[in-house]
């Protein structure tokens, strides 16, 4: 290019950093801001997918997640407290046969680390209060920064998204009306297998899951007000902190508009369930950067918006299989279940699916 673009990344989370990561690695040098003081405290986000691990190495963050976050091995499936199945994760076909657990945080923490090393620092408190299409430019007006002309914009400033808002791009879909809870305990005696996922299922269709992210310590999350009250073995729990939310189930009508692009969950939002949101944000921002390198950004809408539908939509249906409460729809669900457990080739497409390694 004949002169240097200038390029702003709207929202520091690992999808915005990871577009960042991925720019300087090219060459850019993009300006990355975020209206927070710093990474986020408390996230539903943990998994960490061996394809994000995959897209992160050149950077050198994969070696620093590595040698933070667990290695889960094993991810099991109870009903009413009874095993139902346990899935091995060591059966994916990669090099990363493993999900990484380790909360968002950290991982934000790392990847600012990893971006501060490469010469770009992350405008924290800088708020973006208004964007307009300027022909082929973007303009953009800052709180806690100085604003101007941009040649793209990746907007990755999550589900409530000034940036997608204020340019009409749409977001379709609704919200779950059910509470759910999370929280980080502290469980010095679990008496589960270590480095292993589990959800608990009831016939009631209150359910809980729990991951572990460290020593002795827990990230639960459950579809009632108390996050640890649908697991087994956490009577000891000490927990750290805690919150509630609801469940958007939404998705972007269109991902690009003039210079501007979406990303994570400005761009899409559904259930925890499956663990692929936070690592669609990170495959959504390598595709981002690859393509404004290759300058084909004209098909980003239409390489990502699929892959984030099926996934909403995906999303959904095992949303709706783990929390049923119908009595008929209840023991054939379970014998499914344990069907998938008994037999590795009926595992390998959800697991490669939920591990970014095929949509």
């Amino acid at each position: 290019m004949a002169t240097t673009p200038q390029i702003l990344i709207v929202g520091a989370g690992p999808c915005g950093m990871t577009a960042a990561l991925e720019l300087v690695r090219r060459g850019f040098a993009p300006r990355i801001i975020d209206r927070e003081k710093g990474p986020t405290p408390l996230s539903k986000a943990v998994g960490i997918s061996p394809r994000s691990l995959e897209i992160l190495e050149p950077t050198g963050v994969t070696e620093r997640l590595l040698a933070r976050g667990v290695r889960m091995q094993a991810v099991q499936a109870r009903y009413e407290g009874d095993l139902l199945a346990a899935i091995d994760l060591s059966r994916l076909p990669h090099r990363f046969n493993f999900l990484l657990s380790l909360p968002q945080s950290e991982t934000e923490t790392i990847m600012e680390a990893v971006l501060a090393d490469l010469g770009v620092r992350v405008e924290w408190n800088a708020e973006l209060k208004a964007i307009r299409l300027a022909g082929d430019q973007v303009e953009a007006e800052l709180d806690g920064a100085a604003g101007g002309t941009f040649d793209k914009v990746f907007a990755a400033d999550g589900a409530h998204s000034r940036v997608r808002d204020s340019l009409g791009m749409g977001f379709s879909g609704y919200t779950h009306k059910r509470l759910w809870s999370i929280a980080d305990a502290e469980i010095p005696d679990w008496p589960f297998p270590p480095a292993t996922a589990m959800a608990n299922l009831h016939r009631n269709g209150d359910l809980g899951f729990i991951i572990p992210i460290g020593p002795h310590r827990f990230r639960a999350v459950s579809n009632t007000p108390d996050p640890l009250g649908k697991i087994p073995g956490t009577q000891s729990a000490k927990v750290s902190q805690s919150d509630t939310f609801h469940i958007p189930v939404r998705q972007a009508d269109r991902y690009q508009t003039g210079g501007v692009f979406l990303g994570g969950d400005a761009a899409h939002v559904h259930s925890p369930i499956g663990a692929r949101g936070m690592n669609l944000g990170i495959e959504d921002a390598a595709s981002f950067a690859r393509r404004f390198a290759q300058r084909g950004l004209d098909g980003y809408t239409a390489e990502r918006h699929p892959v984030g539908h099926r996934w909403v939509v995906l999303s959904e249906r095992m949303l709706a299989a783990v929390q049923s409460s119908n009595p008929l729809a209840i023991p054939l669900r379970n014998l499914a279940i344990r069907a998938v457990g008994r037999l590795p080739a009926l595992q390998q497409p959800m697991m490669q699916r939920i591990a970014g390694l095929r949509e």
